[in-house]
């Protein structure tokens, strides 16, 4: 590497040094209270210090197998945890040590916190949560959060596939009568949270893989405010189990994100914000309105590309309306999807045996709940695209596709998509929801811009908020360095240091 370039990459490196985070750890311990900017209020605000609890209270005390664990809430440094056993002397361990010495049976607990007006519940294993299902389901339709990645059957079939590495930490809110007031599903893993830096992070249950999206809490219309106050208070009771809150893809006109980002100001918590965009079409009465929306030159290739599949072809289109028929309509989007990544090198998503797991449970739970819609284009009986969607609530979701690149040049992706949108408009369906993502496929369709939050936000003063700003600073330094830099040193910093290439996500969808 030459000397410029070496100079180049310095502010890239310096975020990643550990001693410079370990530093910047205790001087804030120790410049205790400590100005921290704060994006929820857009001004810098002065953060107070950690209200703490005396050595041995019930809130900072756990009986395990013979053994008091005291999670001292203002043990910031260390990674935040202190273990103490009976008949030995108090040390110092780090939270990888805490986790690897506690049995899981320990995440099997129930915990119940009392705070004015709602009532705190923990449930940490999804057997405790069998009797849920009605439940969950009447409250998330009570709620302004309706949406098929929320109902119990997409949450439980994500976690049956996926939440053997995590721990869950679903809290529920109820009232002084005992009834149901909200659902926050969230997991809990061991991940970086800042450079050079880890911890707890808590998301909501879905996020990270599988492809969930319009994710949020389950809140009765109305409560958002006061399940919000609930559930924070909670969280900094327990600061011992969590060092960053994430959530992903919540829907811009979210009350819960709105009562947060008020909330979270108010307690002058370290908080991120971050847009991302999807597209939705609404859908007219009639197929011709909807086509007549479209651009000219799209709404004629359309047209081409449907007469020459009909003249040349038995076009047959069938929706999987049976469970007997799932796996089968299963094996052919799984080879159709792939067929397209192996052309790049690669596997595609349904490469995982977990993704596919998740497909066959989910499938077959929305299948029987009447809301899968999936669909698939024969060709002289060949099947050559495949889509996989549901309708609820009035809305068709698409989630996946897959198409065979022999027959790219008939567009048969296109051609199916726009015969789903005819039977979804004959069937009476107002939207067809692209989800989230910018891709140049979409915006074909003439569609209107949706918008997800990623709200990241930490406890002022701690681990979690020092690891967000850091996170913060070493953004802005690449977002400076790629437009101050030339595109060839550029390409070669990437090719030097992986981190700083991966800015985008790669799209699963090529053009179709």
């Amino acid at each position: 590497m030459t000397k410029t370039r070496k100079l180049i990459a310095l502010p890239l490196l310096a975020a990643q040094i550990s001693p410079l985070n370990l530093f910047t750890s205790l001087l804030l311990g120790i410049l205790r209270p400590v100005s921290l900017w704060s994006p929820a209020c857009g001004v810098p605000q002065r953060s107070v210090c950690f209200r703490t609890a005396p050595w041995g209270s019930p809130a900072r005390r756990w009986q395990y197998c013979g053994a008091v664990v005291c999670l001292e809430a203002a043990a910031n440094l260390s990674n935040g945890v202190t273990m103490t056993h009976q008949g030995a002397g108090p040390e110092s361990e780090s939270a990888q040590q805490f986790v690897d010495a506690v049995s899981p049976a320990v995440f099997q607990r129930v915990e119940v916190f009392d705070v004015p007006g709602l009532r705190v519940e923990k449930l940490a294993s999804w057997d405790e949560i069998k009797s849920f299902e009605q439940a969950w389901n009447e409250l998330l339709a009570a709620s302004d959060s309706q949406t098929i990645f929320l109902t119990w059957e997409w949450v439980q079939a994500w976690w049956r596939a996926f939440g053997s590495t995590r721990h869950l930490v679903l809290l529920t809110c109820r009232d002084a009568g005992g009834d149901l007031v909200a659902i926050v599903p969230l997991q809990r893993t061991w991940e970086n949270i800042g450079p050079g830096m880890s911890g707890w992070m808590l998301r909501l249950v879905g996020d990270g893989i599988g492809g969930s999206e319009n994710l949020d809490w389950i809140v009765r219309r109305g409560h958002e405010a006061a399940a919000v106050r609930a559930v924070l208070d909670w969280l900094e009771e327990n600061r011992s189990e969590w060092d960053t809150l994430e959530l992903n893809t919540v829907p811009a006109h979210s009350p819960v994100a709105a009562a947060l980002r008020h909330e979270l100001a108010a307690r002058r918590w370290c908080l991120v914000v971050h847009e991302s965009s999807g597209y939705f079409l609404r859908l007219p009465d009639n197929w011709e309105t909807c086509r007549a929306s479209l651009r000219k030159n799209f709404r004629s290739l359309l047209a081409r590309r449907i007469r020459k599949l009909q003249s040349g072809f038995a076009v047959q289109v069938r929706r999987c309306e049976t469970l007997e028929e799932l796996p089968g309509c299963l094996e052919h989007l799984f080879l159709l999807h792939a067929k397209r990544w192996q052309l790049r090198g690669q596997g595609g998503s349904f490469a995982l045996q977990q993704k596919r797991a998740f497909y066959a449970e989910m499938g077959k739970r929305l299948l029987e709940r009447g809301w899968l819609d999936f669909w698939l284009l024969e060709l002289d009986g060949k099947t050559v695209a495949a889509e996989f969607g549901f309708t609820y609530d009035g809305r068709y979701s698409f989630l996946q596709a897959g198409f065979d690149p022999d027959y790219w040049s008939y567009g048969v992706g296109r051609v199916l998509r726009a015969l789903i949108m005819q039977e979804l408009i004959r069937q009476g369906v107002g939207v067809y929801d692209f989800l989230g993502g910018e891709d140049d496929y979409k915006r074909q369709w003439n569609p209107e811009r949706s918008t997800y939050l990623q709200m990241l936000c930490a406890r002022p003063i701690s681990r979690g908020a020092l690891g967000i700003l850091l996170d913060e600073a070493a953004v802005r330094a690449k977002k400076w360095l790629r437009a101050h830099i030339p595109n060839k040193l550029w390409s070669a910093l990437k090719q030097s240091y992986l981190p700083v290439s991966n800015d985008l996500p790669h799209s699963e969808e090529l053009s179709i």
